[in-house]
Formats: C-alpha cells, structure tokens, sequence
C-alpha cells in the first residue's frame, strides 16, 4: 500500500522547549516543515533563515523550507542546508525569474520545491514542471494556521497526479493546511505523498509531544489501514 510522509509544522511548537521536542520528533516524523514568512507575502511574521540554520545542525531529518517572501532571494542566499532539503518557494513570487531561482538553490545543492497557494492553478508550473522535486498544494489561504480546509483542492491533487504521471515529472506531492483527522482520509485517497501537520493534527493531541505523535499515527492508520513507517534513505 501506499505510504505517506508526515512533516511537522515548527511553526506550531513550543519555543521555550524546541530542543526537547526535535529530539523527540526525530523519532517519529518523516521530515521538518519550516515557514519563514516576510510580513508582506502573507500578513504574518514567523521565523527566519537563522533559524532553520540552527535547527538543521540539530537534527537528522531532511527539512523544507517554505519561503512565503516577496523577495525569497535573499532567505535562499542565507539558508545553510544539507543535500536532502527542499527550499520551497510560492509559485507567484517567481513568476518572472524562476529559472534563475531553481539554479540558485541547485548551485546550493538542495532541492527546488514550489507551493500553489489555493487561487494559483497548476497551469502555472507548467513551463518548469519537470524541475520540480516537491510540489506543495496548500489547502489553506497562506499564512496562519487553524483555517478551514478547502474540499476543492482535492481534486487539484489529483490532477497534480495526473500531470505527474502524463509528463514523467518526479515531484513529490505534499500537502499543508488542516491535515488531521478529519482530511486524513480523503488526503490519503486523493494520491498525497506528504502531510504537513500543525496544532489540529499533531501538537494538540497531547501535552506530551511523543503521545501526540504516536495518537496522530493511530489516528491515520485506523482511517486509512496504513501504518507509516520511517524512510531511513529520506534523511540527511
């Protein structure tokens, strides 16, 4: 059967106990979802270039990086990653330079990810679309967490799927925005390869973050009838 990748949202974490709680998450999760947000882009600030820097010398999991930046050059040109992370970049904010943008982050030796934001079709990768390794389908309007999921991007991953297929692109499909366990089901069935979790699908469940990581895995395995499973060849 099908597997899926589960990313946590750092997003979401309890600051004062970062440390702890990557150590913890390196046991149970598949990658690291980390939004760096500019204030312009979206209205909101969160994180920085300094910040995934540090984290990536604390932990073995790959990462993303999501750029919600007007200008994502310049975070690009501060980020310190391995091999095996993506730096994610919204599909609009690259409209006229995004060849440039996808060498810039292989010259870095790291893999070139884009995000769709619900209104953006997928009509606007198609000039680059094979170049991509991670294609995020955001399910949520960017920006803040705790929104309502759009049923109407079901069926955009599914056509993501398609064109993958139809093209021979090898993008990975992951999703972010209200991924529990009331979407996990049809998130599952709808062809995702990735689910970026936040407040409603892990870091609410329980007070204790290994509890709440180990509930989210029953949650989906009792939905889906799939038990996830490390990829050890994911990490760095």
């Amino acid at each position: 059967m099908k597997k899926v990748l589960f990313a946590p949202s750092l997003m979401c974490m309890d600051m004062m106990n970062l440390s702890r709680d990557l150590t913890i998450l390196d046991e149970y999760m598949d990658l690291y979802h980390i939004d760096i947000m500019d204030g312009h882009f979206c209205p909101n600030i969160a994180l920085s270039p300094t910040f995934c820097n540090m984290v990536r010398k604390n932990v073995r999991l790959p990462m993303d990086v999501h750029l919600m930046c007007e200008e994502p050059r310049m975070s690009i040109e501060a980020l310190e990653l391995g091999k095996n992370d993506y730096i994610s970049v919204q599909a609009e904010t690259v409209e006229k330079n995004v060849f440039r943008i996808y060498e810039l982050i292989h010259k870095k030796g790291n893999k070139f990810g884009v995000v769709l934001s619900p209104a953006v079709p997928l009509t606007a990768i198609e000039n680059y679309k094979k170049r991509i390794d991670l294609l995020t389908i955001m399910t949520i309007d960017t920006g803040f967490a705790g929104q309502k999921f759009i049923p109407e991007m079901l069926e955009k991953v599914k056509n993501a799927i398609r064109i993958r297929e139809e093209s021979n692109c090898h993008y990975l499909i992951q999703i972010d925005g209200a991924c529990n366990k009331n979407t996990f089901k049809q998130l599952y069935e709808a062809g995702a390869d990735i689910l970026v979790v936040g407040n409603s699908g892990l870091f609410s469940l329980d007070k204790d973050l290994g509890t709440a990581a180990k509930k989210m895995k029953e949650q989906f395995e009792i939905l889906t009838g799939v038990k996830n499973e490390h990829r050890n060849n994911f990490r760095n």
